[in-house]
């Protein structure tokens, strides 16, 4: 039972890391597709497009967000490992919940501030492009921040539904 779940907890986590994958290279894409538009308009027709700073500051930061969020699926987060250097080996999985535990507080309170800072941002008449409103480029810091909290969420789950490893895992006989 305890295989099963986190096998599927496993799948929502990678899931969720595709999503992510995708949307990054959409977003490098797009970044890439605008520059070349530019290129063109300014060597070809003597026109500029007004809005690309804009729309590549947010571009940027949307894919910093989903690249944080993807690090934080793969574990690949930045990290102090100095606890585990330090610590014997049977306290190094009790060290990885806290850090866990403290980095999913940490983000909350981010998500919290992030949505405080949307709502003030609705409140200015800028648009990105045309009449769509500069504030939903931005509703990525508190979604993204929520990416994190749940792929934090989902690790801890994960490592708290892992086995210890038996010396039968340790040759050969893997999950």
């Amino acid at each position: 039972m305890e295989s099963s779940f986190r096998n599927y907890l496993k799948r929502i986590n990678t899931f969720l890391g595709k999503i992510e994958t995708g949307l990054l290279c959409l977003i490098v894409a797009m970044m890439i597709g605008f520059a070349v538009f530019e290129i063109i308009l300014r060597y070809g027709f003597k026109k500029s497009l007004l809005w690309k700073h804009i729309m590549f500051q947010n571009l940027t930061l949307w894919m910093c967000f989903l690249g944080a969020a993807l690090a934080t699926s793969e574990r690949r987060h930045i990290s102090i490992d100095a606890l585990n250097r330090i610590l014997p080996a049977s306290f190094t999985r009790f060290s990885v919940y806290i850090i866990d535990v403290l980095s999913l507080i940490v983000v909350s309170i981010l998500a919290y501030f992030g949505f405080g800072f949307l709502i003030e941002e609705q409140k200015s008449p800028a648009t990105l492009i045309g009449s769509v409103p500069l504030w939903w480029a931005k509703t990525i810091i508190p979604i993204g921040f929520i990416l994190i909290g749940i792929h934090l969420v989902l690790q801890i789950f994960i490592n708290l539904t892992e086995r210890e490893h038996t010396q039968d895992d340790i040759e050969g006989e893997l999950d």
